[in-house]
């Protein structure tokens, strides 16, 4: 590994964020497509409606299922691991809170070190495993609609669109932060490579830095 760079992300991790992100843009796009008319022009990609409609529900159990077949099949640590982290919160994350406006903004705000994820990343990571939840749950519902109660239907339905909107806007959001954002795109490097500067690292995770270059030089005995 190149001296300049630090391992931040497993395989296992990088699969299943793009699996988890290429499945959630065919689910929308076929989404539209069965929302309303007015999105029929994508049928030319689906070939047709009822195209669209297979589609999307093969999608649904990739983007639902493939953290659980990574867990079970795979990376199984690194799953344990990313769930322990982004449910941890501190009054450091808290402050980082306070400031993270300012930074999203372009601004270079005082904000407190952080660990391998800051307080922003933690919580667009559970908003991502809440909402794509409530996706998955409501959407196999509708799916199978005809053996759950009528009541029960009824609230799936504008559920799903609502998860399906808030997960659009953290996309959204994500993506502007990993490609253009000045200040954090070095982070999709280590989505795709698995690796980031070590001057990055220094100075947008600089506790988990601390923590893993110490690691290091211990198992070579310095």
């Amino acid at each position: 590994m190149d001296n300049d760079r630090i391992q931040r992300f497993s395989v296992g991790e990088r699969v299943t964020h793009w699996v988890h992100t290429l499945s959630f843009f065919v689910l929308l796009l076929t989404g539209l497509v069965v929302f309303s008319p007015k999105f029929h022009f994508i049928t030319a990609l689906t070939g047709g409606v009822e195209g669209a409609r297979i589609i999307h529900r093969a999608a649904g159990i990739v983007f639902g299922f493939v953290s659980l077949v990574i867990f079970f099949i795979g990376d199984r640590t690194s799953f344990i691991r990313w769930l322990k982290e982004i449910t941890f919160f501190q009054k450091s994350d808290i402050k980082f809170l306070q400031g993270f406006a300012q930074e999203f903004m372009g601004g270079h705000p005082e904000l407190p070190e952080q660990g391998r994820f800051n307080a922003g990343q933690k919580i667009n990571s559970l908003m991502v495993l809440v909402v794509g939840t409530i996706l998955t749950i409501t959407g196999f519902m509708m799916w199978f609609a005809e053996a759950i109660p009528l009541e029960i239907i009824r609230w799936a339905y504008p559920l799903h669109d609502l998860a399906a909107l808030g997960m659009t806007a953290v996309i959204i959001a994500h993506m502007y932060l990993g490609l253009l954002h000045p200040g954090s795109k070095e982070s999709i490097h280590g989505m795709i490579y698995g690796t980031i500067t070590r001057t990055f690292a220094k100075t947008h995770h600089a506790l988990w830095y601390r923590e893993v270059t110490k690691e290091s030089t211990k198992e070579n005995g310095q």
